[in-house]
C-alpha cells in the first residue's frame, strides 16, 4: 500500500474524470477500491436539468445525499420528490432512477463490489 492511501488523502472532485451514463447523468468514481477504499466506494453524479439516471436495480444496496437541486426519484413504482439536503435509501434489487427537475449534484455510496462489478479489479 502507498504513503498517500495507507495516511489517507485529500483531493478535489475536479481531478476526477466524469462518464457520460444513459441517460446523460455524469459521474465520477471519488474513492474506490482503486485507490485504497476496502469496504465502500463513493461516487459525484450530476444530472442537469431535464436529464437522468439510468433505471435499473441490482443485487447492493446504495446511499445518496442530494448536495444540491432536485430529483424525481422513482423507487419500485413509488415516486418521491427529493432536493437538497435529503438523503435516500436504495435497498437492493429495487428498481431505480431519477429524472432532474433542476441541475443537481449528489454523492451516491455503493459498496466496493459494485467498483469492482463497473470498473474491474
Amino acid at each position: 500500500m502507498n504513503a498517500e492511501v495507507s495516511n489517507g488523502y485529500v483531493k478535489s472532485s475536479e481531478e476526477v474524470k466524469g462518464d457520460v451514463m444513459d441517460g446523460g447523468a455524469v459521474i465520477k468514481w471519488l474513492i474506490t477500491h482503486k485507490n485504497g477504499a476496502k469496504n465502500y466506494s463513493m461516487r459525484l453524479i450530476t444530472v442537469q436539468k431535464g436529464k437522468s439516471t439510468p433505471h435499473h436495480h441490482h443485487d447492493y444496496e446504495h446511499e445518496i445525499f442530494i448536495i444540491s437541486g432536485k430529483v424525481k426519484v422513482k423507487l419500485g413504482e413509488q415516486e418521491y420528490m427529493a432536493g437538497q439536503d435529503d438523503f435516500i435509501f436504495i435497498p437492493p434489487n429495487v428498481e431505480h432512477g431519477m429524472n432532474a427537475e433542476e441541475d443537481t449534484r449528489m454523492i451516491c455510496i455503493v459498496p466496493i463490489k459494485a467498483a469492482k462489478v463497473l470498473l474491474g479489479e
